[in-house]
């Protein structure tokens, strides 16, 4: 796998200071970005069914710690995380994101070895 990618994720939380939800941007570098491009045909006509498939290396640089979702709701600045209806788009400002669908771990193997796969939409 080349993980030569940059990606940013955009993480939702409530912030009670403005009293709504904010995007909290995290860039990712050296993760794969794999289009797969798919349709389905249903009884009304034939419909897309493209998918992104990203995988990010445990040991990818990142501007924020990864947290889990209780890390991350207690401090949003220091940690991120990967949930599905978060965002996240190729490179840091290509302008088109897309909604997480999924979200798998891999922690087993090697340190080099350890990703997440990301599906999204």
């Amino acid at each position: 796998m080349n993980a030569i990618e940059i990606c940013t994720i955009f993480n939702r939380f409530y912030d009670p200071i403005y009293r709504k939800y904010i995007l909290q941007p995290t860039v990712i570098e050296g993760v794969f970005w794999q289009d797969a491009m798919g349709a389905r045909l249903a009884q009304e006509g034939l419909y897309e069914e493209n998918e992104v498939h990203i995988f990010i290396p445990f040991l990818a640089e990142s501007t924020r710690r990864f947290g889990d979702s209780e890390e991350f709701e207690e401090d949003p600045t220091t940690y991120f995380t990967l949930r599905p209806e978060d965002k996240i788009m190729r490179g840091i400002s290509s302008g088109k994101s897309l909604t997480i669908l999924s979200v798998n771990t891999f922690n087993y193997g090697s340190k080099g070895l350890q990703h997440w796969e990301v599906v999204a939409k």
